[in-house]
């Protein structure tokens, strides 16, 4: 028998709708699905965004990086001695080292002392590729003076970020010496710090004087106009390389840091997972929606098949009110997603952007998870005898 794609999807809403509290408690299941899964994926981004914003920035074509290096704040060094070897290769513009540690930051408002992220770098040099930070990164050349992130959370810091703009330059207390704040600039919390501190050489050393200036954490190579820095990278390493540091691509010494943060510490891994039980809890949902629609509907479906309806009519009927729901479902559940998202940013720090592509992940994840649950309801209805059902 003849039937049009219209007349399938007229029955397969009608039959969707008829029952308005089921639809209700399918589409709650399914939001909440899409709930789940963006935001995993919210966060994992987030997780790798934060992590890595400083890195993706730094002025350099290649990183050098101790042994042992685990994340960028991981309290590894090497002999800054190695890095000026680096310089004696052919190719090698100049190289620059960063200095860092975790260091305490009196509230400004209550006096407790909270830990932050300093790093001391080498004013004028432009070693961080941030707006912000070269415009005003001369201030740091006077001894005292630091730059602070005005996306560092407040509820640790104080208002730092409201004072400043109301009143402008201020003294902190950072390692229990007094600093002048000078500028602001924006890197943001990251799963290792809830704010940074930057500085330079001469200030960063004045507040940790059992840090010796011949031990970098980081430093970073830069090379002549058209070098190639993957070429370079391999010339460098058989140079001067050792088993003390390893030299890394940026986009290398950023994988790195994302591949830690994924692997090491597993705080990726738990995203994903919170993402594959959004999905699982999602189709069960959906199966059980579908499954008693099947269940209800057998005697009509038999009518159909005396009728002379093929099984394809009733398998093209399932999938399209499985279609329907991972529809309806997503709508809901993007919006209370995009909620969340504003909700965290501004609680927390992080960047949590409801991008297309996150969205287009969602509906994937939830139209494949519809179709995966409207399959499995569909095998109680071939196995459907029309003839048994009138008995």
């Amino acid at each position: 028998m003849v039937h049009s794609p219209k007349e399938g999807f007229s029955l397969a809403w009608r039959q969707i709708v008829f029952e308005k509290r089921r639809l209700a408690a399918a589409l709650a299941g399914i939001s909440f699905a899409v709930l789940l899964i963006l935001v995993q994926i919210g966060f994992y981004s987030a997780m790798n965004d934060s992590a890595t914003k400083v890195l993706r920035h730094l002025n350099a074509q290649l990183i050098v990086i101790p042994a042992g290096f685990e994340f960028f704040g991981s309290q590894h060094d090497f002999d800054r001695a190695r890095l000026m070897q680096a310089a004696g290769v052919t190719g090698v513009k100049e190289v620059l080292p960063i200095y860092y540690s975790f260091c305490s930051f009196k509230n400004i408002n209550s006096g407790y002392q909270r830990w932050i992220f300093c790093m001391g770098i080498q004013p004028g040099r432009h070693m961080l590729a941030l707006p912000e930070v070269t415009a005003q990164e001369n201030k740091l050349t006077v001894a005292g003076s630091v730059m602070f992130d005005k996306k560092g959370l407040s509820s640790y810091f104080g208002n730092v970020v409201d004072r400043f703009n109301r009143d402008g330059p201020f003294t902190a207390t950072v390692e229990g010496h007094s600093v002048t704040v000078d500028g602001l600039f924006d890197i943001g919390v990251t799963f290792a710090a809830f704010g940074n501190v930057l500085m330079g050489e001469q200030t960063f050393f004045a507040l940790f004087p059992n840090d010796s200036p011949n031990l970098v954490n980081v430093g970073l190579i830069r090379l002549d106009q058209g070098v190639d820095p993957v070429g370079m990278r391999k010339k460098i390493s058989s140079a001067v390389g050792g088993k003390d540091i390893e030299v890394l691509t940026r986009a290398e010494f950023v994988q790195h840091e994302i591949d830690y943060w994924n692997n090491t510490a597993a705080i990726g891994f738990l995203f994903i997972v919170g993402a594959i039980m959004g999905f699982i809890i999602g189709a069960v949902i959906v199966y059980q929606i579908l499954y008693t629609n099947v269940i209800n509907h057998l005697p009509e479906f038999a009518t159909l098949k005396a009728m002379g309806y093929p099984d394809h009519f009733f398998s093209a009927l399932v999938l399209k009110q499985a279609l329907i729901l991972s529809v309806l479902g997503f709508i809901p559940g993007t919006l209370l997603s995009w909620a969340i998202y504003n909700y965290t940013a501004a609680s927390t720090g992080y960047t949590m952007n409801l991008s297309f592509d996150k969205a287009a992940i969602a509906f994937t994840s939830t139209a494949i998870m519809c179709i995966l649950a409207g399959m499995l309801a569909m095998r109680h209805l071939k196995k459907a005898d029309p003839a048994e059902l009138f008995r």
